[in-house]
């Protein structure tokens, strides 16, 4: 249950991805998308079978198949053609997901795993690029965006919402466009993999394993959204979701930034505020607000209190490697979907909530979320959510979530 997963760090250019921990829907990768390129089964897939779902999943996919797949009906075709991409883009997936699992298994060093697979991925571009952009039309209706285009789904709800997150992903699983969704989140989690941040292991340890987004599948409340630079090129993913904000905050890894429990309790005399990052008088490497600077929000207690949604962004990733990103120029595109998304936000009135994840989160906060072309549209701001007791109280001491404090990106309305 999480945030975004931000995985690396550039400035103006594209930023990578974006997401927060473990199961948090955060948004590491996307900040990472904007500057460089992307950064919030089975193990043992046997090489002969990739080898020969490549050959006639990506040439029966684009060419449409044998002289005898031709001579079917239009429609028994295209699902047939839809049915090999699907193999072909659980085929990737399980390689790729193999190798990394038997790299973090050998050298028990979780850096040189995600470093070993973002070189893999690199070398199967092509092959995963091709099949997610063949996947990606079976499943969602290009809208013109200005300069590019956007393809946009949601997860479905499933019969029984009681069944935990494997039996109701088996479910969806039983029709074929549940098919063909999962095997285009599994292709996307690969593609989106960088050092900062791997998105192959599975949301709830839930098998078989499609990749950290297969969750978003059997949430109706999830909307997944790619970026096509025109003609055809992949450039970014964005997967959003809408809570109210203190259960948003409270379905993050380790419960989020406030103590277990905290969001069912009523908000009484509590005080709220954000203790900025990056700020010109602020102190140590973070350059931290002095916390006497730190002043109770309105805005953000009445969002504390409130069950009005908010704009979860969960995953922001560029769908390319960083030098993709730059040979295509798909910086401006992934820039211009998280402009987007604030501007809309800030159009209806709803608040803006990422985690910023990643090794260095620091790094993306400053070359990434502070820059102007998105802070000047409604105040986004980066730092650490405080609370108090009463107004006459001091700060509680911070929560740490796991080893560590973790920066939240937040626009309000």
């Amino acid at each position: 249950k999480g945030f975004l997963r931000h995985g690396q760090t550039q400035p103006a250019s594209g930023v990578p991805g974006a997401s927060a921990g473990g199961r948090q829907r955060a948004c590491e990768a996307g900040a990472e998308a904007e500057g460089e390129a992307g950064a919030g089964c089975a193990k043992g897939c046997a090489k002969g079978g990739s080898k020969g779902g490549s050959k006639g999943g990506s040439k029966g996919g684009s060419k449409g198949g044998s002289k005898a797949d031709r001579a079917l009906p239009g429609s028994l075709r295209a699902g047939r053609v839809r049915g090999l991409a699907a193999r072909k883009a659980l085929q990737l997936f399980q390689e790729l997901y193999g190798e990394y699992i038997k790299e973090m298994e050998e050298s028990q060093d979780a850096a040189a795993a995600r470093r070993g697979c973002e070189a893999r991925m690199g070398r199967r571009y092509v092959e995963l690029h091709a099949t997610a952009l063949e996947l990606l039309r079976t499943v969602a209706e290009p809208q013109k965006c200005g300069g590019y285009s956007a393809l946009s789904f949601r997860g479905a709800a499933v019969a029984d919402r009681r069944r935990n997150l494997q039996a109701r992903l088996a479910l969806a699983r039983q029709q074929a466009s549940g098919q063909q969704r999962e095997a285009l989140c599994a292709v996307l989690a690969a593609l989106c993999c960088r050092l900062q941040k791997n998105w192959l292991s599975a949301y709830d340890d839930e098998v078989p394993v499609r990749g950290y987004f297969a969750h978003g599948l059997v949430d109706p409340n999830c909307r997944f959204r790619v970026a096509v630079k025109s003609p055809s090129r992949l450039a970014s993913l964005l997967v959003t979701s809408e809570l109210p904000l203190a259960r948003a905050l409270a379905a993050m890894d380790h419960g989020g930034p406030f103590p277990e429990g905290h969001e069912k309790e009523p908000v009484g005399r509590r005080q709220y505020g954000l203790q900025r990052v990056c700020v010109e008088t602020g102190y140590g490497e973070e350059q931290k607000e002095r916390l006497c600077d730190v002043q109770p929000e309105a805005e953000l207690r009445a969002l504390m209190e409130s069950q009005a949604p908010v704009e979860v962004l969960e995953v922001y990733c560029a769908l390319a490697p960083k030098e993709r990103v730059a040979r295509h120029r798909l910086g401006p595109v992934i820039r211009a979907e998280l402009r987007r998304l604030l501007a809309e936000a800030k159009e209806r009135g709803r608040a803006v909530l990422f985690l910023v994840g990643g090794d260095h989160p620091i790094d993306l906060v400053q070359k990434v979320y502070l820059q102007p072309w998105f802070t000047s549209i409604g105040g986004l701001r980066c730092g650490y959510f405080r609370w108090k007791q009463s107004t006459e109280a001091d700060w509680e001491p911070p929560k740490l979530m796991g080893q560590k404090r973790v920066i939240f990106g937040l626009q309000l309305p």
